[in-house]
């Protein structure tokens, strides 16, 4: 692991995971195995931050040239991984009115955050609708049906939500920008472990399709 000094003086005597996502990365849905790891043998040391892959000023719209764009890009997660992109996926990616945006989807893992810490829960959860299952996870009414299925409290849900404006989501984004910087994190997925001594960014592509080398390290280092 390389190593950063945290600038901020703080002693941190337990350690956390810090993972920088984006509901939409496939990259981050290639790790998906690896933070399920995670999550089952140390649930609460795991913190979420939300990149903005695609942003209102960074929308995609699915066509065949994005179809073109990713399809050799997720071949090559799943060759790695063994992670699957169904049909119903790839059929969304031709989809032009299929929008990409992770503002709305990065605020509802906010809101899961919220309710009893459930952000984890739910970003597999959106990660396996959207690759999988194949819907928009950028629409609003389909984030509700998911997270009915999942059992939260969709009214309490929705009026968190919309309580989430635009602006703090943004906020949200930048301050995991400054954080990428300041571990030279490069893109998603990033995940580094803080300690005492400072910021500990991981390769986590060595451990892509390793679940049991990576229980390893995180044992150890975690």
């Amino acid at each position: 692991m390389a190593s950063v000094t945290s600038s901020t003086g703080d002693t941190q005597s337990t350690k956390i995971l810090h993972y920088v996502y984006d509901p939409l990365c496939g990259w981050c849905y290639g790790i998906a195995p690896l933070i399920e790891v995670v999550s089952n043998i140390f649930p609460d040391a795991i913190k979420l931050h939300g990149g903005g892959l695609f942003t209102p000023t960074r929308a995609v719209t699915g066509g065949q040239s994005w179809k073109e764009h990713v399809t050799p890009i997720d071949e090559r997660i799943s060759q790695l991984s063994g992670q699957v992109f169904s049909h119903a996926y790839r059929d969304t990616l031709g989809n032009t009115e299929m929008v990409l945006n992770s503002l709305l989807p990065i605020s509802a893992i906010l809101v899961a955050q919220i309710m009893g810490k459930r952000d984890v829960y739910l970003l597999k959860a959106l990660q396996e609708a959207y690759y999988l299952d194949g819907l928009n996870i950028s629409d609003k009414n389909t984030l509700l049906f998911i997270v009915k299925k999942l059992g939260f409290d969709v009214e309490q849900f929705a009026s968190l939500l919309s309580e989430i404006n635009e602006a703090q989501t943004q906020q949200h984004l930048s301050q995991t920008q400054q954080l990428m910087s300041q571990v030279n994190g490069r893109g998603f997925p990033t995940l580094f472990i803080e300690d005492a001594q400072g910021y500990h960014l991981i390769s986590v592509e060595k451990y892509l399709g390793n679940t049991k080398r990576w229980q390893q390290f995180i044992t150890e280092n975690l």
